[in-house]
């Protein structure tokens, strides 16, 4: 058996050579180009080509996560002279399929180490090797390589290293940083599995050594991520990313200890498709439908099992490790992010295929310890079983990441963003959810859901909540790319948002899905998910609304109403007005109500909420809700008036009036009077 010291330098480079043609065929067989690969990259050329790390010139806006992510594509870029996309993403590719390869080395001398056979060593760089997700976020313009490749260097200093260990532990947790800023619960959770689950005979070091390394880390690792964190900071403002701000503010604040009741449902809630844990071992966004029902189930038992090997004491301390940080990970992703979105999930595939791999040794001494044949067979039975399974649906992924790159990548995502680029002019802004190719390719300024790329989501979803047609309401756009059901969704709940001669018409519409049609494939939801896109234009002017000057809704061109002798104004069922708040306001006096015609006759208005909130940017402050019912209440007739005390604020401040009409009526009006503001 192979050393530490004395690994073949053969096996290494034929193990590394492998890895990589098994990436660059993926690559050159698929040309996969991830979705956040070119929301990320149009900040890495704004970077090489001299205007900043932004993602629109002149903002300094932080809209990635990834620093290694977003710098190489820049370098990659530069160094291809900034004249070919094509040149710098295969720059970048072949860099993150060469980490991805160190990976798959430094696994294999991990089990070396630990002078596992060579059938257990084999599967366990095999399982490595061989998962799609890891494949692919390899060279789709992701950081998963690198990321791979640093937690591999990570348990390599942990189990592997057998000089200055403190100082490759330091570079590893640092280099994870750097690839992705939530790579602390990596560094937490294998420090503590090695903490709690230590063998000192098998690692070499007692629990107060293990400590002392960790502290002697935790230095390098601050010296080595410390200049990024401080650049950030100096450079944007903040430390912490604009995305999971955005993110943040759709999925909401949750308490931390909500992920301990996550870990101890695991074994309810996985067969329920609310974990993270079964989209560990299949294809990107399986939750699309089209792949086998046994593949899920069998995902889903394996996983469940890898992820309580811990608590089991028989198995050895790499083992526990392993699996401990797997289950905390997908603790992590089960509860925190709204969605298990598939580039978190080679980073746990990783650690899942060590603790498979560890257990395959384990099993495979006790076979031979005890001369089991039959023990031995069984194993390797499984383990090959297993791999099939695997390569099976790493085959199928390929082809369906091969498909969905033709038909919707650049079928139509790339087609809707070129498209707007020809026809929209300089400084319009565009509203959709899918931002990498569209927002890229056209260039212009983006109103993404949920705000990845703008402040101004973020602070509209704050205002106005999530719901897409006030939103559109709220930011007024000039353009909107929306799916079928998307347009469907807003066309029924928003009467007079979408369609011809009202405020947005159809200008474009990119349909590959008769081509997907005639195609056999699994995962063929997927491919269709972004391959129908319409393309809207604004086709009623942009309101405008003056900070100073009278009657701001009547410059709206809103229908004027007359209530109870009061001139109002009429808004849809559905709608959002922002009106600016004078720096030195500190009340509101407002007339609202619902006109006599809609709750007389027949079909008869069946209730309007009126709803005033404050914001100055952050966190909304509603001010008054108030739902009238005219029909059946007759207090609610006629004008009604809102008399509220403004908070504390300066330049900046807005009032947001919303009005949600109950469904199912023809009449819902709902009637604002222009603001009135006193010192």
């Amino acid at each position: 058996m192979d050393a530490a010291g004395t690994l073949s330098p053969r096996i290494r480079w034929l193990i590394f050579g492998g890895a990589l043609l098994v990436a660059l065929g993926w690559a050159a067989t698929t040309q996969h180009v991830w979705e956040d690969y070119y929301i990320t990259y149009r900040s890495s050329r704004n970077l090489a080509t001299g205007h900043g790390l932004v993602f629109n010139v002149g903002e300094k806006l932080h809209t990635f996560t990834s620093p290694l992510g977003v710098l190489l594509p820049a370098l990659a870029s530069w160094l291809t002279g900034t004249q070919s996309d094509t040149a710098a993403i295969w720059l970048f590719r072949f860099w993150s399929a060469a980490a991805f390869a160190g990976a798959a080395v430094l696994v294999w001398a991990v089990a070396r180490r630990f002078q596992y056979g060579r059938f257990a060593a084999a599967a366990l760089v095999a399982f490595v090797v061989l998962d799609g997700k890891g494949i692919d976020f390899s060279v789709n313009g992701m950081e998963t390589g690198f990321l791979l490749l640093f937690l591999a260097y990570t348990l390599w200093a942990m189990f592997a290293c057998t000089g200055r260990q403190w100082l490759h532990l330091g570079l590893a947790w640092g280099a994870l940083m750097w690839t992705r800023p939530d790579s602390f619960l990596y560094v937490g959770l294998l420090s503590a599995g090695v903490f709690f689950f230590n063998d000192a005979a098998r690692t070499g070091l007692t629990r107060g050594q293990w400590l002392k390394l960790f502290l002697q880390a935790g230095i390098v690792c601050t010296l080595v991520y410390l200049p990024w964190l401080l650049w950030a900071w100096w450079y944007y403002g903040s430390p912490i990313p604009h995305t999971i701000t955005a993110k943040g503010a759709v999925s909401g604040v949750k308490p931390a200890w909500g992920v301990i009741k996550t870990l101890v449902d695991f074994p309810l809630t996985v067969w329920t498709g609310s974990t993270s844990l079964e989209s560990t071992f299949l294809p990107s966004y399986f939750q699309i439908g089209g792949w086998p029902s046994a593949a899920v189930t069998t995902a889903r038992w394996v996983a469940l099992l890898l992820a309580f090997q811990w608590a089991v004491p028989l198995w050895r301390v790499e083992v526990r490790v392993a699996s401990f940080a797997f289950c905390g990970m997908h603790a992590y992703l089960s509860y925190f992010p709204y969605f298990p979105f598939p580039w978190y999930l080679p980073g746990p595939a990783l650690l899942g295929a060590v603790t498979l791999g560890a257990m395959i040794a384990q099993l495979l001494s006790v076979a031979d310890r005890t001369h089991s044949r039959l023990l031995r067979v069984g194993v390797v039975a499984v383990v090959l079983a297993g791999l099939g399974g695997q390569s099976w649906l790493t085959w199928q992924m390929r082809r369906e990441m091969a498909l969905e790159q033709r038909y919707s990548g650049t079928g139509t995502r790339q087609k809707a963003g070129e498209w707007l680029k020809a026809h929209a002019q300089p400084g319009d802004t565009v509203f959709m959810e899918p931002l990498g190719y569209i927002g890229y390719f056209s260039g212009l300024r983006t109103y993404d859901y949920p705000g990845l790329s703008s402040l101004e989501v973020v602070h509209a979803i704050r205002e106005v909540g999530t719901d897409w047609s006030r939103l559109i309401d709220r930011l007024s756009p000039d353009w909107l790319v929306l799916r079928p059901w998307e347009y469907e969704r807003m066309r029924t709940s928003t009467p007079g948002l979408l369609g011809d001669g009202n405020t947005y018409g159809v200008a474009n519409e990119l349909d590959a899905m008769p081509q997907i049609r005639r195609v056999e494939l699994f995962g063929r939801n997927y491919v269709e998910f972004d391959s129908h896109l319409f393309i809207f234009h604004r086709q009623i002017a942009k309101p405008q609304l003056a900070p100073a000057g009278p009657a701001p809704f009547a410059r709206l061109g809103l229908p004027a109403v007359e209530i109870g002798g009061q001139r109002l104004f009429r808004l849809p069922g559905k709608g959002v007005v922002s009106v600016p708040v004078p720096a030195d306001a500190k009340h509101v006096w407002i007339m609202f109500g619902i006109p006599e015609e809609s709750y007389r006759g027949s079909p008869v208005a069946d209730g309007v909420e009126f709803t005033v909130k404050w914001s100055d940017g952050r966190s909304p402050e509603h001010l008054f809700a108030r739902q009238l019912q005219p029909q059946s209440n007759p207090q609610d007739r006629g004008v009604q008036f809102l008399d509220a005390k403004l908070p504390r604020h300066g330049k900046g401040a807005v009032i947001i009036l919303t009005t949600s009409a109950h469904p199912g009526t023809q009449k819902d009006w709902s009637c604002w009077g222009e603001p009135e503001f006193a010192n």
